[in-house]
């Protein structure tokens, strides 16, 4: 199974990043207020580059730890809105973890469950996903929104499952199967 692009939703298209998405990425990847939510520290601008570098087009999708990252642009432009991350996290089981980021300058307009609803309709519909799901943060409360606007319900909370920024904090795991799959 494969990923095939571009693919679009109502106002997005989905790509393979390209050079031209370096610094708008690291102009998000680089904020604290950005790998807060991301459970990381600020990306650098040598790590951006290697993550394009990476993706540039689509890579196996066969084994554990397989992942399929996308840019993420207006149908108008390829400006970068943001972008998404498929992960094959179990492979026998057909297990697929999704994450987004947006642009900062793109927040408010509806773009995250847009492009997550596509992306999750992707990995049921030409990855062969049975169960696609979402870690976050419990702080991030927009993630959260999203994953319920895309049909995901929550399924736990891992309390106190991370360290990060000097305390413990909590996880939230949002799901789908695709039997559950919303049709839209």
């Amino acid at each position: 199974m494969t990923l095939q692009l571009p693919l679009h939703s109502d106002r997005l298209r989905f790509r393979w990043p390209t050079d031209a998405d370096i610094e708008p990425m690291h102009s998000y990847q680089s904020r604290e207020d950005y790998a807060m939510h991301a459970w990381r520290e600020p990306r650098d601008m040598d790590h951006v580059i290697r993550t394009v570098e990476a993706n540039r087009e689509p890579g196996s999708w066969s084994s554990d730890g397989d992942s399929l990252r996308v840019a993420i642009s207006p149908h108008d432009s390829d400006d970068l809105v943001g972008e998404i991350v498929l992960t094959l996290v179990d492979a026998e089981s057909a297990q697929v973890e999704i994450g987004w980021a947006l642009h900062p300058d793109h927040t408010g307009k509806g773009y995250a469950a847009e492009a997550a609803r596509t992306a999750v309709d992707a990995a049921f519909e030409h990855l062969g996903a049975h169960r696609v799901f979402a870690r976050l943060d419990s702080l991030n409360v927009a993630s959260a929104k999203v994953c319920e606007r895309v049909g995901m319900r929550q399924e736990a909370t891992l309390r106190e499952s991370h360290y990060q920024l000097g305390e413990w904090r909590d996880e939230l795991v949002y799901a789908v199967l695709v039997s559950e799959r919303r049709a839209d």
